[in-house]
């Protein structure tokens, strides 16, 4: 579902960029996450929301949000079936992740994964970061 523009994906690469390439990043990204996050509110209070920064086909942009009531879930599943973001079809479906902690690599997160997370079988979600000024937190009535 998440686009990442030609540097996003060189910086999940392992790439390093300029300042300006970087800044631009971060702003694509997190206007996604924003405009993604209100619109998936609309269907019950979400508990998490990941993106995936995996560059792997299989993976890559792949968003995986987790309700905190099944019913919600169930909602927000059947809502956008059939719907279109930017042109594509969404195809949401459930999960068998219940536990974003352990399906996230570990070493990713520390800086010292060596995997090659663009190959069919690396399984492991590499959730895009979000900066500080970022978190917020959204609920429905």
């Amino acid at each position: 579902m998440y686009d990442n523009p030609p540097h996003g994906i060189a910086l999940a690469s392992g790439v390093k960029l300029p300042e300006e390439h970087l800044k631009e990043v971060i702003r694509h990204f997190e206007e996604f996450y924003e405009e993604v996050f209100i619109e998936l509110a609309n269907f019950g209070e979400i508990e998490e929301m990941h993106i995936s920064d995996n560059i792997g086909d299989h993976m890559i942009g792949n968003v995986y949000v987790k309700y905190y009531t099944e019913e919600d879930t169930a909602k927000a599943l059947n809502a956008l079936k059939g719907r279109y973001y930017a042109g594509k079809l969404i195809v949401p479906e459930y999960s068998p992740v219940t536990n974003f902690r352990e399906a996230r690599c570990r070493q990713y997160d520390e800086g010292s994964c060596t995997r090659k997370h663009n190959q069919p079988y690396f399984r492991f979600i590499n959730p895009k970061p979000l900066s500080i000024n970022s978190f917020f937190h959204c609920t429905t009535t």
